[in-house]
């Protein structure tokens, strides 16, 4: 039995890879702002340690004892975005996680990313791609860089990190009220199903559903390499749309609103609408889709694979209507 010290514990995959830790045995060791709204985590059996990811003090105390972590606090993009906070979430606490399991000799640090400043159009899977030459400079992508860049650096100078990089979280969350944060996509897809959203910004998204990437996560703190980086995204095939995800949804859930596909352009209005990273992300070059590559790096070195989207959202509309959220 080992003890895990896990950030970002009560959003949708914090909370989940909490759960199925527990589930498997380990000892769950949770960072958390507030004990109170941890309530479900402390229920499982997670120990709950009051304190804030961008306090070093803390989070060190909090670690103290635990034998590896899966860091996956990290401030979300919104419509309206701070540089400074960012960088005091995004980079500054991960700089925290990767000093204190440094400090306290931990085994492994997994590191949750993103995938949205790499460059995919040279037909590399996303383990291999370069960084983009020009990512995008909303605050989001600037600090889940930089704090890309530090596990690196970190693993390259020999301490034992690995990145994992979700796509799109969808799914149940066994803290409600965060996995349906007003920047979450599970808040996206209750809101096509609830006939709130009429149309949104068109580009790829790679949905991944709460458990496949808390298993992916889990699987990478298992059986990853140090220095690696791998895809916790859903298949292939369903890369989808934000209104094709919607619509998908909405089939499922025997819902007839439809929700309509918008093409970006410099309109001041889409970015007031969608704000810059929705913007960034749907306005840069993924190449030619056609010419992806078909073979899946993640899938082989950690046996990760992943549910479909229909399965998935079947999941979410259920979960959805046991809280009373969808009719």
């Amino acid at each position: 039995m080992s003890t895990i010290f896990v950030t970002g514990a009560t959003g949708l995959a914090g909370s989940n890879i909490c759960k199925q830790l527990t589930a498997r045995g380990d000892r769950v060791r949770a960072l958390v702002r507030s004990p109170s709204d941890a309530e479900p985590l402390a229920k499982m059996g997670v120990d709950l340690v009051e304190g804030d990811i961008t306090d070093a003090k803390s989070v060190k105390n909090a670690a103290a004892g635990c034998e590896a972590a899966i860091h996956s606090a990290a401030l979300l993009g919104g419509s309206s975005q701070d540089l400074a906070d960012f960088e005091a979430v995004n980079f500054d606490g991960t700089r925290h996680v990767l000093d204190a399991a440094a400090q306290l000799k931990m085994r492994r640090v997994v590191a949750l990313s993103t995938g949205t400043f790499f460059d995919l159009t040279g037909g590399l899977p996303l383990e291999e791609a370069p960084i983009a030459e020009h990512p995008s400079d909303d605050p989001y992508t600037v600090t889940k860089l930089a704090a890309f860049r530090e596990a690196t650096s970190r693993a390259a100078a020999g301490q034992d990190v690995l990145t994992c990089h979700p796509g799109a979280i969808y799914g149940p969350g066994p803290v409600p009220k965060r996995a349906l944060a007003r920047t979450s996509f599970n808040r996206v897809l209750l809101a096509g199903l609830r006939g709130k959203i009429q149309r949104y910004l068109r580009f790829p998204v790679t949905w991944v559903f709460s458990e496949d990437v808390a298993r992916g996560s889990i699987a990478a703190l298992d059986r990853g390499v140090a220095g690696e980086r791998y895809a916790i995204e859903g298949r292939p095939e369903d890369v989808l749309s934000t209104a094709e995800g919607c619509n998908k949804a909405c089939i499922v859930a025997g819902v007839t609103h439809r929700v309509e596909d918008v093409k970006v352009s410099d309109d001041p209005a889409l970015m007031q609408e969608f704000g810059p990273t929705l913007v960034a992300i749907a306005k840069m070059d993924r190449g030619d889709p056609s010419k992806r590559p078909t073979d899946n790096p993640t899938s082989r070195r950690l046996g990760y694979y992943p549910v479909s989207f229909e399965s998935g959202l079947a999941a979410l509309v259920q979960w959805l209507r046991e809280l009373g959220r969808l009719d």
